[in-house]
């Protein structure tokens, strides 16, 4: 994967926005393992957003790996 395989927003969500993440891994030869999360965001930039996942917990994500989705 490169850096055009990730779409970079501008700009970070408005706060308390409901927003989705997603990774895409590699785990074999031509086989993916995709990881999702879901919650509120925040706070964060153009690089890494903080979101308060649905269970309580806050987790950063670094969009080099992960990406937003809707």
């Amino acid at each position: 994967m490169s850096e055009d395989d990730f779409i970079h927003p501008p700009h970070a969500p408005r706060l308390q926005e409901h927003v989705g993440m997603i990774r895409w891994q590699r785990v074999g030869d031509g086989e993916w393992s995709m990881e999702t999360a879901r919650g509120q965001f925040v706070g964060g930039d153009s690089r890494v957003w903080r979101v308060r996942l649905y269970s309580g917990i806050e987790l950063e994500y670094d969009l080099e790996e992960w990406a937003p989705f809707q």
